[in-house]
């Protein structure tokens, strides 16, 4: 069990933006290279990701960022589940996983009927991480398949 750490995940603050950013390029860079959308979505989270009704939420300890993620709204009223990054110094300490608990409870509340997961096989520990949540893969569309490059398994998990 990972070491309890003492952090509250919080909703989007402005000045939450730079680690939102920062967070998410570094694991984009180390594994694959941003893409038109990710540099898009990384600047400008107001515009891409809240004003369509999505959600960002931060585990934040002590005023520092640890992890961040968001949920977006899909045009089927399903959310997805993106952009999660975790800073390496609290990585292995259940940050990910209570961020990913949080938006399954969230997207539950708004009233999804699915929560969705695009992700790469390269990403052994998030793999690891959905499934050991109980999210089944699942058959992408060739619409889906075109978002991202770098996306190459989808999960789904009904709520």
């Amino acid at each position: 069990m990972p070491a309890t750490m003492d952090y509250a995940i919080l909703p989007y603050s402005p000045e939450f933006a730079p680690a939102f950013d920062r967070l998410n390029r570094a694991w984009i860079e180390a594994y694959f290279s941003v893409e038109p959308l990710d540099n898009a979505v990384l600047t400008d989270p107001q515009r891409y990701i809240l004003d369509p009704s999505g959600e960002l939420w931060f585990a934040v300890e002590n005023g520092q960022v640890l992890g961040c993620c968001a949920l977006l709204k899909q045009d089927d009223g399903a959310y997805e589940f993106t952009k999660l990054g975790v800073d390496e110094a609290a990585r292995g300490k259940g940050v990910a996983r209570a961020l990913l608990r949080h938006c399954t409870e969230r997207a539950r509340t708004l009233g999804a009927p699915a929560l969705r997961i695009f992700t790469s096989t390269k990403l052994v520990p998030a793999n690891t991480l959905y499934r050991s949540e109980g999210f089944p893969v699942v058959a992408m569309s060739p619409a889906q398949q075109a978002r991202y490059k770098r996306g190459d398994i989808l999960y789904e998990l009904a709520l």
